[in-house]
């Protein structure tokens, strides 16, 4: 019997459309946290499960965990570390050379509130959660678009960008931002590529949805903080946040066959921090700009989205 959630199993049967045994998504940082749940959730849907993360090591437990859940399902990994350029093209440039045929590609990597460090000349938090994922829409949005089929691309939010504050050089390094701020600044330019993405390839077979986690009880929040308040924050988010699997369910309503192209997914229970996943639109107040820091992106990285429309 599958060790999924008895919860996500009631809530796909209930809320899930469609069929999509044998459908390939691609599932960046699908080795741990909200990612694996959300691998664990499409290998019950009979997909074919690609986990992709930088660690070769936890990227193949994640596999053979979930394959021994589930021993007919079809999954794999591959490497990718988002904050890297060359492992990006890597990455791209394997999806293409194996002709692999993506219906889903889920941007799930992530990281939160790690000390100021600078890689590769960008700010390591800005440059995993954003600008990774702007380098592999640039390199595989042509493949995808030659594919014969619609491709669902789900980008995900987050509601720290209630903390963002949008400014002249918020694309700029800067030691003197606090974690939080580093990183809700990072997931604005997120909802950004997604607003841009979606104005803009509109006439494609590229759907793109938006969905967010809400607040999730993660060990990664203890270890954010400082011992004695890391301890407080663990209790409270324990008690109170959504556990993984619950925000994983957020991936679930964008790939179901009645998600509506440009629409946002997530939790809408306490300021939209918990609870199951429904659509809702406390972003779209929060778009604006989104044109100019894109392509001011663009020239920080020399990669261009939509590089056929220019």
């Amino acid at each position: 019997m599958p060790m999924v959630k008895k919860q996500v199993i009631n809530f796909l049967a209930k809320n899930f459309k469609g069929n999509v045994e044998g459908k390939t998504i691609i599932i960046t940082g699908g080795n741990s946290g909200i990612g694996f749940e959300a691998s664990r959730m499409c290998a019950y849907l009979k997909m074919n499960v690609i986990i992709a993360a930088r660690s070769i090591e936890r990227g193949v437990k994640a596999v053979e965990s979930i394959q021994k859940e589930f021993p007919e399902s079809s999954i794999s990994f591959m490497k990718v570390d988002m904050s890297e350029e060359e492992s990006v093209k890597n990455f791209v440039e394997e999806i293409i050379d194996k002709k692999i045929d993506v219906d889903v590609f889920y941007h799930n990597a992530g990281i939160f509130r790690i000390p100021y460090q600078l890689k590769e000349n960008r700010e390591l938090t800005i440059s995993t959660n954003f600008y990774g994922p702007l380098m592999v829409n640039s390199l595989l949005n042509p493949y995808l678009h030659s594919l014969k089929h619609e491709v669902k691309m789900i980008i995900t939010g987050s509601v720290a960008v209630r903390w963002s504050k949008i400014t002249n050089d918020i694309l700029e390094p800067s030691p003197k931002l606090s974690r939080m701020r580093r990183y809700s600044n990072s997931k604005l330019m997120d909802s950004f590529l997604f607003k841009y993405l979606f104005d803009n390839d509109k006439d494609s077979n590229i759907r793109y949805y938006m969905v967010h986690p809400g607040v999730c009880y993660t060990p990664l929040f203890k270890k954010t903080y400082k011992k004695l308040f890391g301890e407080i924050v663990d209790l409270v988010m324990h008690i109170f946040a959504n556990p993984a699997w619950k925000s994983a369910l957020a991936a679930a309503s964008a790939i179901s066959e009645d998600a509506v192209e440009g629409e946002f997914y997530g939790p809408t229970c306490m300021f939209n921090s918990v609870g199951y996943p429904h659509k809702n639109r406390f972003m779209n107040k929060r778009y604006g700009r989104e044109k100019e820091l894109i392509e001011k992106s663009e020239e920080i990285v020399g990669y261009h989205l939509l590089a056929k429309n220019k």
